[in-house]
């Protein structure tokens, strides 16, 4: 999986397998890449980085902090990045810090879960899913 350093933006491979276990350190500045679970929030720069570099599938979450329905479907986005180490880049958009991003990908309600391949958008779906729902919509998906 890739990870973007948010103190120098470098793009990090990360080992997904360890770095549920040891925080990853940037290979540029040594700062700590901030992940959550095997998931990390970028900002636009971020997206497009890792849209560049990634090796297979990205499934991205385009939430806001106010959305009640994106609260309950963060921590199931995140816990379900684990059942795909290595296999699917996991990210988190927040679209108030994202506006432009988001309504580049024609993102009129939140949640919205996109899932990229080759840096096109495959599939998406919009509402919050369990994990059974996610798992079968990305597996559909691969």
């Amino acid at each position: 999986m890739l990870g973007i350093c948010k103190a120098c933006g470098a793009v990090n491979r990360i080992n997904a397998n360890t770095a549920l276990e040891k925080k990853p350190i940037c290979g540029k500045c040594k700062v700590e890449v901030q992940l959550h679970d095997l998931t990390q929030e970028v900002d636009t720069e971020g997206f497009y980085k890792v849209l560049r570099n990634a090796k297979g599938p990205v499934v991205v979450d385009f939430w806001a902090s106010w959305c009640g329905p994106c609260k309950v479907y963060g921590p199931v986005f995140q816990a379900t990045s684990r059942e795909y180490p290595n296999k699917v880049q996991f990210l988190k958009i927040n679209t108030e810090e994202e506006q432009q991003l988001a309504a580049n990908f024609g993102i009129r309600g939140i949640p919205a879960t996109l899932i990229f391949e080759n840096g096109k958008v495959k599939d998406s779906i919009s509402g919050a899913l369990n994990s059974d729902q996610l798992k079968q919509w990305i597996n559909k998906s691969l």
